[in-house]
């Protein structure tokens, strides 16, 4: 079949071929997560397996296995040799490792989770009605990981943070979530002290459950009430700044929570500031639209550099990928 239709994608232009990989790309997502979902691929990242082998191991309903089996191996995620299916080792850095850079697999998790709420944009374009983003927990925790690994990476190559980090600092994670970056940092610099807020409650209940005892504050308090002064050598704000209605006065609060000299540190997707750049940035593109069904929406640099202005000094970018910004700052 797959045969078949490249064929006749040969005798299509460009544009019908790029719109037609787009529609096959969506049952990918569905495939890469299932498979993730349902621990698939983790089962076959131990080593071959019959189709047969893997129903009994996994204990899961043998013909949806073998039509997931078929279409993983159509798509190109497992290879099949011997009668056996196998997860390729540059597959399982891409799927399932999380600490990896190449680790796509919450993506595509984030993407199949979020799209089971599209219904609502009917509604949205309707009337202007948007959805509550709480609703979609587990997929923002799938999506986070990658940047929370990839913050990491860069904290290490970064003097003054790694420094700081590794010498043991008061630590501030604003819109914290689920906290599972703070119990990546602890693993890293346990000397830290690291508190994290969050108004919501269901959130900070599996942050709790995913702390596991490890000796990390969390509270229940929206970054726009939040009062403390003077107390935290960094304050994070990791996917969150788009989250927030009133940026400036969440930048002030986080300029008060610091100590002199201390370092914010944003963790956000920017949208492109010319149209040259929408080629590269389709990814950012499509997720403002899932955004803007949560009544969210991201910045671009010119608006992050105008919040930043004035309180902070030593503005810096540096890319993580996909539009995905690590910006730092230091306060006045």
């Amino acid at each position: 079949m797959a045969h078949t239709d490249l064929s006749y994608l040969n005798h299509q232009s460009s544009k019908f071929t790029r719109l037609w990989h787009y529609s096959v790309g969506f049952y990918g997502v569905w495939i890469a997560h299932i498979g993730r979902q349902m621990k698939l691929f983790h089962q076959l990242a131990e080593g071959p397996m019959t189709m047969e082998e893997l129903i009994i191991t996994t204990k899961l309903y043998p013909a949806a296995v073998r039509d997931w089996c078929s279409a993983a191996e159509a798509y190109q995620f497992i290879v099949a040799k011997d009668g056996k299916f196998q997860l390729k080792e540059h597959m399982k850095r891409i799927l399932i490792e999380k600490d990896s850079p190449d680790y796509l697999g919450g993506q595509f998790s984030y993407l199949a989770l979020r799209s089971l709420g599209y219904g609502g944009f009917e509604e949205l374009f309707k009337s202007g009605k948007t959805r509550n983003t709480l609703l979609s927990l587990d997929a923002i925790k799938q999506a986070t990981d990658w940047d929370h690994y990839a913050l990491l990476t860069i904290a290490r190559h970064q003097k003054k943070l790694h420094s700081v980090l590794s010498n043991g600092c008061r630590l501030l994670d604003v819109g914290c979530g689920t906290g599972g970056l703070l119990s990546k940092i602890y693993k890293e610099y346990p000397k830290s002290q690291l508190v994290g807020i969050d108004p919501s409650n269901k959130a900070l209940s599996l942050a709790r459950q995913i702390a596991g005892g490890k000796p990390i504050t969390l509270a229940n308090m929206s970054a726009e009430s939040m009062k403390f002064a003077d107390e935290f050598e960094i304050v994070f704000l990791c996917e969150s700044l788009y989250r927030i209605k009133d940026k400036e006065r969440v930048v002030s609060n986080c300029w008060r929570a610091l100590k002199d000299h201390g370092t914010i540190v944003i963790v956000e997707g920017f949208l492109p500031e010319s149209k040259h750049d929408y080629t590269t940035s389709q990814l950012i593109m499509g997720m403002q639209l899932d955004f803007s069904l949560q009544g969210h929406r991201f910045m671009n640099k010119t608006e992050i550099r105008s919040l930043l202005k004035g309180r902070f000094l030593r503005i810096h970018f540096q890319g993580l990928g996909g539009n995905v910004y690590l910006v730092t700052a230091t306060k006045k």
